[in-house]
Formats: structure tokens, C-alpha cells, sequence
């Protein structure tokens, strides 16, 4: 791999794991544009735990908060906390325990990301009517937080964003867009750690610390990352989604037009 096409890999899973755009569909196609075949494994560990670092660097006070009221008079608000986001993970770890093999299948077929980016676009445009809420995340019902681990199941396959999904689940529920947002990025702890570590049993981690190309896109997508959530939050703070969806839909049409014309299916 080049370092140019490590930076731009890196950029681009910065960038779309947290905007809800889906950073699994843009790193599978992205891919198959550059002409990578097989799945860059070892890469797509380290670019994921760099969009991991941003993300407990950008909560570090709300997550300190929740360690510290675990010792406090606090406890049993921070352990409801915890427990709304170990309740809404579930969903996903079994979604992706049964479907391993299928998942993984769909993650080496451009149209297929093309058809599920078509999917969640139209899926964001909609959800622009449900910008109005007035929640906080901390009042979800147990309930509801398996609603929003449900639709971030469904977010395993590519071409779903993640933060997409659970964002508007979350907005259906009334929260407020930035709240959504929060509880999100705070399932993204262990939905992104988890995986890496699954990962890890298959992958070649030696000499990564040496190799300029896997350090560059690491670094890349941990930088870009953290800017991206401070974005997101902004734009949700003011009820805008909508021009997510529109960006999937060209994305995926564009996509959709390119695998025609190379006659790829």
C-alpha cells in the first residue's frame, strides 16, 4: 500500500465513521477503486482504533464523570447510563455473531453497499421530521435503548451507517438530535473496540509500528475523527440531517453507475 492511498483510506474512515454516511461502505468501495482485492485487514484494525482514540478523547470528561459517580453519590444514575449502553450493544453482538460469514461476504461486493446506501439514504432524508425532540439520552427506557442497538445491528452491514442508524432510531424516540448523537458515540466504545479485538485473532499485528503507511492512515483517521464528531454535534445542534441522506443517494447512484459501466456486479 502507498502512503498516499493509507492517507486517503484513513481520511475517509475518519471522516464517514462518525458523519452518518457509513465509513464501511466508502472503505469497501474506496478499496475497490484502488484495486485492493483482498480486505486490508491489519489496516482496517489500526484505522478503526484510531477513530476509537477520538472518541474517548472527545468524551473523556463524560466518561471520567461516569467512572467517578460509580464511586460516588451519583452511582446509580452512572450505573443506569452504563447499563443503557451494554443493553443496547447486545443487539449487534448476536446480529453478528450469526451472520459472521454472510456479513463478511458482503463486505467484498461493491453493488451490494451501493443497493444499502440507497437504503439508509432515503431512510435520512425521511428522518428529518423527527429533528424536534426535547430528551436526553439518560431518560431512554431499557426498551428503547434496545430499539436503537437493533437499528445499530443492522448498521453491521455496509453501506448502513452506524452512527446514521442508532442517531435517528434515537431521534424517533424523541430525543434531541445532539443526544442522539451523544449516546451514539458513546456505543461506538464498545462497538468499535469489540470488533478490533475480534479481529485481531486474524491479523498480522507484527511490525505495524514500522510500517509508515499503517501508522499514517491510524493517525489520519484518528485526527479527522475527532473533528468530525465536534461537526456532527454542531449540525445536530441546529436539526441537520438531511443533507446525509441526499449525499448517500448521489454517492450510491454514482457508485451504482461506475459498477455498470466496469461491468461489475
Amino acid at each position: 500500500m502507498q502512503l498516499w492511498e493509507a492517507i486517503l483510506l484513513g481520511l475517509a474512515q475518519g471522516l464517514t465513521e462518525f458523519l452518518p454516511v457509513s465509513s464501511s461502505g466508502h472503505l469497501v468501495v474506496l478499496q475497490h477503486v484502488l484495486g485492493f482485492r483482498e480486505p486490508l485487514l491489519t489496516f482496517d484494525i489500526m484505522v478503526h482504533l484510531g477513530t476509537l482514540l477520538a472518541v474517548l478523547i472527545y468524551y473523556r470528561s463524560k466518561l471520567l464523570n461516569l467512572s467517578l459517580g460509580l464511586l460516588g453519590p451519583k452511582r446509580t444514575a452512572a450505573m443506569r447510563t452504563i447499563l443503557l449502553v451494554a443493553i443496547a450493544t447486545v443487539p449487534a453482538v448476536v446480529f453478528g455473531l450469526l451472520l459472521k460469514d454472510k456479513i463478511e461476504h458482503a463486505f467484498g461486493n461493491p453493488l451490494f453497499v451501493a443497493l444499502m446506501w440507497m437504503a439508509f439514504g432515503i431512510v435520512a432524508i425521511a428522518s428529518a421530521r423527527w429533528t424536534m425532540g426535547r430528551r436526553d439520552f439518560e431518560s431512554l427506557k431499557f426498551g428503547e435503548a434496545v430499539l436503537i442497538g437493533c437499528a445499530q445491528a443492522v448498521a453491521i452491514l455496509p453501506g448502513v451507517s452506524r452512527s446514521g442508524s442508532t442517531i435517528i432510531a434515537g431521534m424517533t424516540r424523541k430525543l434531541r438530535p445532539a443526544a442522539a448523537a451523544d449516546f451514539s458515540f458513546l456505543l461506538a466504545i464498545p462497538a468499535i473496540g469489540g470488533a478490533g479485538i475480534l479481529q485481531l485473532k486474524d491479523a498480522d499485528m507484527s511490525g505495524i509500528a514500522s510500517d509508515p503507511a499503517i501508522m499514517a492512515g491510524a493517525a489520519v483517521s484518528f485526527l479527522v475523527g475527532y473533528a468530525a464528531i465536534a461537526l456532527l454535534l454542531r449540525l445536530l445542534g441546529r436539526g441537520i440531517i438531511r443533507p446525509f441522506g441526499i449525499y448517500c443517494v448521489s454517492v450510491s447512484a454514482i457508485t451504482l453507475i461506475m459498477l455498470l459501466l466496469n461491468g461489475n456486479s
